[in-house]
């Protein structure tokens, strides 16, 4: 069975399970906890005025035991303009990509009212001149278990310029485009302006949108098309295809409560199209009257594929097939796909990002799909927050592709993971690296930030799975989602799960090599052999050379041994059959080892 959905949010909000260790100032033992968060939306897309024009409801339900007065939200389209964070940061390393964008050319969000509980309130932008970042005060303090309504008006542009979002002619990607309630968790609120170091942190909620378009638009989105024609049938790439709307995913829905923006019926060459998700932290999507659409499904879960013409590598089911395939293995790692549709977009950028429910791509890359396809579970299903750790997000994500190729395609470990070790290596010994526990806004650049956040964590995470064995990874993982499912997640609930499958206190390797910066270097000193009778005895000088510490495999001629020892000096005999020509540290490229130049060592 699938993991039913409905509610799933909501009752979580009232769930007591002890969590990790929380921000600064939290009580250690504080409880888990989810708000109630509700969204109610309509919109219209006006391609003549270049403007989105929004109305929303949000009913917030406070689950926590602090009683709060004021409310952030985020408005992420305003990252992608002059003197925001985001173009700010940029400048600091020479790109002016945002700064420049004319009046015509950059995104924006701006509110045209809002109102708490019927009562007016004013926008407060604690980071001006930033302003991705939005204070809303409340008009009386909201008590454990109290809740408000929030109606906000507002306007938004994606900018010509892509980058997570965009347009294009009439091709809009709507990855960000209305406010979006940010966090409040153990460490209390999590609002942080948009960054190009780092990516996002969601409330789960429930999403009722309609869209107002043009009738000849296509649309992708998060969730399903609970009512109204998102033009898949008239864009098929063959004809009569029908697609599987999965319109009953959440049992009968009433007709739309309408908020008085799009009232009575469309007007002449419009349509509007109702889409419904729930226990999902964020709604995108996107819309082109030339995509051409191709469907598939993932046992009960809708494939939908959308790419614009001329997009040969996406057709004849490819790009279907390659989401079917990733659907299948991530639910043998972590357990089955929660969801009713997920839906896979071209977009304007090159590229990918992900989003609950929906991925918009760049290529069609086997690689691409799998990675952002394995975002479903983490980021959308298991929702760390990806701009604090953001180790938990993607490098788990790229650990796991690197399985994906390993397993699915059928190469050997050392190959699989080779290069990745190899060429860290190199930066270790450069002296490069920085704790990857830093939130990512504060790695010195954004090629440290990739390498810390991306690389690094995927090849310790393969130590990881190498040091504790395969079969006790799988059963970790799995407990980790079956336990964490449609959850915000930290890092110490992943090691908690990998502790418990393994039986052993992993705390020596988390301050290792997630906390800290010491390297390993392993080398061979001193090797010499003698024949005892019919054999040959070899004695190896094993160093360890910097401070970091794992057990190595020491390989002599077709013997290996396997050292766990923490001395710096050990001296091993190894007996073979035969006289071996060299010893060698490590052959299968496994650890993250900064010198590989002593790892090898002929015996004369």
């Amino acid at each position: 069975m699938r993991i039913p959905t409905s509610g799933l949010a909501g009752a979580l909000g009232l769930l007591l399970l002890l969590g990790p260790a929380p921000a600064a100032g939290q009580q250690a033992d504080a409880p888990y906890f989810q708000q109630g968060v509700d969204y109610r939306i309509e919109a219209t897309l006006d391609e003549d005025a270049q403007v989105l024009r929004g109305r929303a409801r949000l009913r917030y339900t406070n689950h926590s035991s602090s009683t709060l007065d004021t409310l952030f939200l985020h408005q992420h389209l305003n990252a992608f303009r002059p003197n925001s964070a985001w173009a700010r940061r940029e400048l600091r390393f020479g790109e002016r990509r945002f700064q420049d964008l004319g009046p015509d050319e950059h995104a924006f969000e701006r509110f045209r009212s809002v109102t708490v509980d019927g009562t007016p309130v004013g926008p407060v932008y604690p980071g001006a001149p930033d302003s991705t970042v939005t204070a809303l005060p409340l008009p009386s303090p909201m008590p454990p278990g109290g809740s408000v309504t929030v109606v906000m008006d507002w306007e938004a542009r994606p900018s010509t310029l892509p980058r997570r979002q965009g347009r294009r002619g009439r091709h809009w990607d709507f990855a960000q485009w209305y406010p979006r309630i940010a966090v409040f968790d153990r460490g209390g609120w999590q609002e942080h302006p948009l960054m190009p170091q780092g990516e996002f942190y969601g409330e789960f909620a429930r999403y009722d949108v309609t869209l107002d378009v043009d009738s000849d638009q296509v649309i992708g989105a998060t969730g399903v098309p609970v009512q109204g024609d998102p033009g898949w049938e008239g864009a098929a790439a063959v004809a009569g295809t029908q697609p599987l709307y999965r319109r009953d995913a959440y049992g009968a829905i009433g007709a739309a409560e309408s908020l008085g923006l799009l009232s009575g019926a469309p007007a002449a060459g419009r349509k509007r199209v109702r889409f419904v998700a729930e226990d999902v932290h964020h709604f995108a999507w996107t819309t082109n009257p030339d995509y051409i659409y191709e469907a598939g499904r993932a046992d009960d879960v809708a494939i939908h594929v959308l790419y614009q013409p001329g997009d040969t590598a996406w057709d004849d089911g490819v790009v279907v097939q390659r989401t079917a395939d990733a659907i299948a293995f991530f639910e043998d790692i972590y357990g089955e796909y929660p969801w009713p549709q997920i839906t896979n977009v071209h977009r304007i950028e090159g590229g990918g990002t992900e989003f609950p429910m929906m991925q918009m791509n760049g290529a069609a890359s086997e690689g691409l799909i799998v990675h952002e396809t394995g975002h479903m579970w983490n980021m959308g299903i298991l929702a760390a927050n990806e701009w604090r750790e953001g180790w938990m997000d993607e490098g788990m994500q790229s650990f796991l592709d690197t399985w994906y190729v390993e397993e699915k395609r059928g190469v050997a470990p050392e190959q699989a993971w080779g290069r990745t070790i190899q060429g860290l290596g190199q930066y270790e010994a450069r002296a490069l690296a920085e704790p990857l526990a830093l939130e990512s806004a504060e790695f010195r650049d954004f090629q440290t930030y990739a390498a810390m956040t991306y690389s690094k964590p995927s090849a310790i995470l393969y130590m990881l799975r190498e040091y504790v064995g395969e079969d006790v990874m799988r059963r970790a993982l799995r407990d980790f989602y079956a336990r964490h499912a449609l959850q915000h997640v930290r890092g110490d609930d992943f090691f908690a799960a990998v502790e418990r499958a393994s039986g052993e206190d992993l705390d020596w390797f988390r301050e290792q090599w997630f906390e800290g910066t010491n390297r390993l270097d392993y080398g061979i000193g001193d090797v010499s052999v003698q024949q005892d009778g019919s054999e040959w005895v070899t004695t190896v000088e094993v160093l360890r050379l910097e401070d970091a510490w794992m057990p190595v495999t020491l390989q002599v001629g077709e013997t290996t041994v396997e050292l766990d020892s923490r001395e710096r000096r050990q001296v091993v005999d190894v007996r073979t059959p035969s006289r071996p020509a060299e010893a060698v540290l490590d052959p299968g490229l496994r650890l993250l080892d900064m010198d590989r130049s002593n790892n090898t060592k002929p015996i004369e």
